[in-house]
């Protein structure tokens, strides 16, 4: 794993212990300049210096964990905490319960709002849920600024280097991202999100980096597990690559542990196809579309082998079963919209191809070449309707 995962994690756990502390202050006391609130009401209660009742020194219990009572709505568990807190106000496990509840409700801003007023107190669990509450106001400088709090306190919590990744990347800064999420990786090699955030960050490059995608898949493989959804993610990712032979051998054993993924169906019938074995490829594909009707990517591919063989009324079916599977899908509207005007089918054609359009402006292409085929011959009232939707039909 660290020969692959090859940057400079020294460095980067040596900027981030220089700042971890640098800009709690800031934070919290950003706060201190707005008008009183509930929690500041609540923070009175909980710093007001302690009342000696006796000289006797009471024995100190640990903070008890509220216990949820059964039926209770979200409404009614955050009343309940807030007496809760009155009654016991240094109870800190009480407030992370009370920021959860909010957090629960998605009211983001208590979340943040009352964790930061109990900073200097909060444990991991406290931090990591401020985190994730800036991360929902995609606030990356107040993630990092909590992050840099946890990670000062320890710098192995590969969770608060994942969210960090998190933080960079709403901040659009892709090699700081890419860099937090390794160094996660490099401290946990089985902690999933960090894979998953890599994958989606490669995948996203125009074009994929295939590479370090397979690497990636291989990685998760080796350190988690020969589960099928990176099996099956490796058999794409070969196929996609042109790598057929190990496509092949990666999508029977992504089928052997799950027969029902449509996925590894299809592209080991791509990848069959790859290596000119057509007749097993056919089958393959044709099995999936047959056995997997809510499989758009099953649908599509069996309905474009179809229309290439030149077999548009059978192609039809699985393109209109492929949008009906997924609505959005503008490859499966592109080609029902193809193959019904190769039948001179127009009318169908044209919904289609407004379609494909809707979900994806490239399609305007096929859509204006098209229209120039009804132009050229001479079919006047479907090439007006053509011509008029396919100029609306733009980048």
């Amino acid at each position: 794993m660290k020969s692959r995962l090859n940057f400079n994690c020294f460095v980067f756990t040596l900027i981030l212990s220089f700042v971890s502390f640098l800009n709690v202050s800031q934070a919290a006391s950003s706060t201190s300049g707005q008008k009183k609130d509930e929690f500041d009401l609540l923070e009175e209660e909980i710093n007001a210096p302690a009342k000696p009742k006796s000289t006797v020194k009471p024995v100190e219990k640990p903070a008890e964990k509220s216990a949820a009572i059964a039926g209770e709505t979200s409404a009614q568990k955050i009343e309940r905490l807030k007496t809760e807190i009155k009654k016991n106000p240094r109870n800190i496990s009480l407030i992370v319960d009370l920021a959860q509840a909010f957090y629960d409700q998605k009211d983001y801003e208590k979340t943040t709002l009352l964790l930061w007023k109990q900073i200097d107190r909060l444990d991991r669990k406290g931090i990591l849920l401020l985190a994730r509450a800036h991360e929902a106001r995609k606030e990356p400088t107040e993630m990092i600024r909590a992050l840099n709090n946890l990670i000062g306190k320890d710098e192995k919590d590969f969770e608060a280097y994942s969210l960090m990744g998190n933080a960079y990347q709403i901040q659009k800064k892709p090699k700081e991202a890419l860099e937090a999420y390794k160094k996660a990786l490099e401290i946990n090699p089985k902690y999933e999100p960090s894979y998953d955030s890599l994958m989606t960050m490669y995948e996203q490059r125009s074009p994929p980096n295939l590479y370090e995608m397979r690497i990636l898949a291989q990685d998760m493989i080796d350190n988690i597990g020969h589960r099928p959804q990176y099996l099956a993610k490796l058999c794409e990712i070969n196929t996609n690559d042109s790598l057929y032979e190990p496509a092949i051998e990666a999508c029977k054993e992504a089928i052997q542990k799950d027969p029902q993924r449509a996925d590894a169906y299809v592209n080991q019938g791509l990848s069959y196809k790859g290596t000119g074995d057509d007749e097993k490829a056919v089958k393959i594909l044709k099995k999936a579309a047959m056995d997997f009707p809510k499989s758009e990517f099953a649908q599509f591919t069996y309905g474009k082998h179809l229309e290439e063989q030149k077999n548009y009324l059978e192609a039809i079916k699985y393109y209109k079963t492929g949008t009906e599977a997924d609505p959005k899908a503008a490859r499966s509207w592109l080609g029902l919209a193809t193959s019904s005007f190769e039948l001179k089918k127009y009318e169908v054609a044209l919904i289609s191809y407004k379609n494909a359009c809707k979900y994806d402006k490239k399609t305007a292409v096929a859509f204006r070449r098209a229209t120039t085929v009804l132009r050229n011959t001479k079919v006047s009232d479907w090439a007006l309707k053509f011509e008029a939707a396919s100029d609306n039909c733009t980048f």
